[in-house]
């Protein structure tokens, strides 16, 4: 009897746009903490018990590559909250006037 292949769908790619949107948030909110990478690292070890987490982290910041549970994690540390809000909200101008 032959054994028939089966297909692997390709792995998903994360657009490189997505990519830069994800550095971007992360380095703006790092720069907004006034905080280094490595500075972050060490504040997840010593709150969140992250052993060895500097290198991971850089390469994280370097390839856009959070995990959600990561993203939340750090925000948590700086008591901020992730929220998803339409970008009609965001990008629809303010007539207060």
């Amino acid at each position: 009897m032959r054994k028939t292949k089966i297909k692997v769908p390709p792995k998903y790619k994360v657009p490189d746009e997505v990519k830069n949107r994800v550095r971007d948030f992360m380095n703006d909110f790092m720069k907004e903490q006034n905080l280094t990478k490595s500075a972050l690292a060490e504040l997840m070890h010593e709150k969140l018990g992250r052993s060895g987490c500097r290198p991971s982290l850089v390469k994280k910041f370097s390839n856009a590559t959070f995990q959600l549970a990561e993203v939340m994690e750090i925000l948590d540390l700086f008591n901020c909250e992730l929220k998803i809000i339409p970008k009609t909200q965001i990008e629809a101008p303010s007539n207060k006037d």
